[in-house]
């Protein structure tokens, strides 16, 4: 069986429900790794790990928790080895998508700043407070993390495919 395919399949739900909804359901992703369980049952254990691995973002809010669960679903489906570049090509993305958002919003200084602050504070106080709250400072500056996880792996899969 194909599971780049199945993969794909999942990917192109989590995507469109990331850009309609800004979020993603938790059964969506509950079934990526089902799939995932059923189809590459090896490889998942390696996709759990990197769950567990990117889970502290998800403490500190800078990302959220399908974000997190995407990634444990793309490393799961093809293996830490295929994974890695996937996830860095879908990373890549995600920083010239947030980078353009802030500089076409004119956000770039002060998010720096607060990123600076926040890390000053966490660091002087030892108290480790979420990053990112919607209520507190909007969605602005949030961007589709698992979209551009989902199109980064795709392209990946692509080049794959072409080099062979």
């Amino acid at each position: 069986m194909n599971t780049d395919g199945v993969l794909c399949l999942f990917l192109a739900f989590f995507s469109i429900q990331d850009l309609m909804e800004g979020r993603i359901s938790r059964y969506a992703t509950a079934a990526g790794l089902a799939a995932g369980l059923l189809f590459r049952r090896g490889e998942m254990a390696a996709g759990l790990f990197a769950g567990l691995v990117f889970f502290p973002l998800f403490l500190f809010r800078m990302m959220g928790a399908a974000d997190v669960k995407v990634i444990a679903v793309i490393t799961g489906f093809l293996g830490p080895e295929r994974a890695v570049p996937a996830l860095a090509m879908g990373f890549v993305l995600g920083a010239f998508w947030s980078l353009a958002r802030l500089l076409r919003r004119r956000l770039l200084w002060r998010r720096l700043s607060y990123f600076a602050a926040y890390i000053r504070r966490v660091t002087m106080t030892k108290n480790c407070e979420p990053y990112y709250r919607r209520e507190r400072d909007g969605g602005e500056a949030a961007i589709p993390l698992a979209f551009c996880l989902s199109a980064g792996t795709a392209a990946y899969l692509l080049l794959e495919q072409a080099v062979r």
